[in-house]
């Protein structure tokens, strides 16, 4: 087999091409195919059409006339010789800068889900106990299939994490209770209804549903009021005429566990997530009247949204966890 003493390849190598191209003005000023800046950007990151042809499992014919192809329709040479190398020209650079962009975009499109916005962080805002039991499995998959999208969480009160996603300051938020309100659309991942939290040896663990007279005299850990679910709670037992016994009032769902857990009291509370770690020891059993959740997911209700903080909805409501104390509205 005959090689060119240039660039050490078998002919025809690029070089060789050119020179016999037939009729070079009909492809000068072509546009370039993707084929041949992928080819480019191998060449200039090998400097072998050999190897160059393997990187992208082609024939080395197959890449000298591609090159050919591509030196023909830009009118220059891409490629200079340095023994049996091949050196890119500043012509040649200044085209594989211009075409990473496009050949990054197209990688990106090929990827199982589809295309995903880089560059800007995901910025997400998150109740407690979202954050602690859900949060963290939810991420983990989604950066598992996602590895160039880079994550910001915020953990906040759930009328500060209204507040940051109607400001836009997060492009998504996670509540277990999303109020009414114009800049924000709320989209349920989980639907519930209020349980008793109660140690597994409690006398009450057994029974099937719990009103406010069987929590007559019960000593209670209740949240505090700037909770919704605080007022829905005191109209139920107001309107049973039973007077709570509160022992302890606290401001987040994950203390109040721990001091039930303890025997400080039981509790009303959203079995969802706490169901998926956070009720070790514990029984929960439903609360009747029913109190409703609707564990949501909150977006800007107008305006430009962030493209990954569509695919991360996307990623939960298609990822539902297993919870048998709540249901997916899917």
């Amino acid at each position: 087999m005959e090689y060119c003493l240039s660039c050490r390849s078998a002919f025809p190598c690029h070089v060789t091409l050119l020179d016999k191209v037939d009729r070079v003005s009909d492809i000068v000023g072509s546009k370039p195919t993707i084929r041949e800046l992928e080819i480019l950007q191998a060449m200039i990151r090998t400097g072998r059409t050999v190897t160059a042809a393997q990187t992208l499992g082609l024939s080395q014919p197959a890449v000298s006339r591609a090159l050919a192809m591509l030196e023909g329709k830009i009118g220059r040479r891409l490629f200079s010789r340095d023994g049996n190398r091949l050196i890119p020209t500043a012509e040649a650079l200044s085209i594989d800068s211009a075409a990473s962009s496009i050949l990054d975009a197209l990688e990106h499109l090929g990827r199982p889900g589809g295309p995903v916005a880089t560059g800007l962080p995901l910025r997400i805002a998150v109740s407690p106990t979202i954050a602690q039991f859900y949060l963290p499995v939810m991420m983990a998959g989604f950066c598992a299939r996602y590895e160039d999208v880079r994550l910001e969480v915020e953990i906040a009160r759930g009328t500060d994490v209204l507040s940051l996603v109607a400001d836009r300051r997060a492009d998504l938020g996670i509540v277990d209770a999303p109020p009414a309100h114009p800049a924000i659309t709320a989209i349920t991942l989980r639907e519930c209804q209020a349980h008793v939290i109660m140690p597994q040896d409690h006398r009450l663990a057994g029974v099937s549903r719990l009103s406010p007279a069987q929590l007559a005299r019960e000593p209670m850990v209740a949240l505090v009021r700037r909770f919704a679910s605080r007022t829905d709670f005191d109209q139920a037992f107001h309107r049973a005429r039973v007077i709570q016994t509160i022992v302890a009032e606290v401001s987040t769902i994950a203390f109040a566990v721990e001091l039930v857990r303890v025997g400080v009291g039981i509790a009303l509370l959203n079995p969802f997530p706490l169901s998926l770690g956070g009720l070790d020891g514990l029984v929960a059993v439903p609360f009747d009247p029913q109190v409703h959740y609707r564990t949501s997911v909150l977006m800007p209700a107008a305006g430009t949204r962030n493209l990954i903080a569509r695919q991360f909805v996307d990623h939960l409501l298609a990822h539902p966890v297993a919870c048998p104390l709540s249901l997916s509205p899917i």
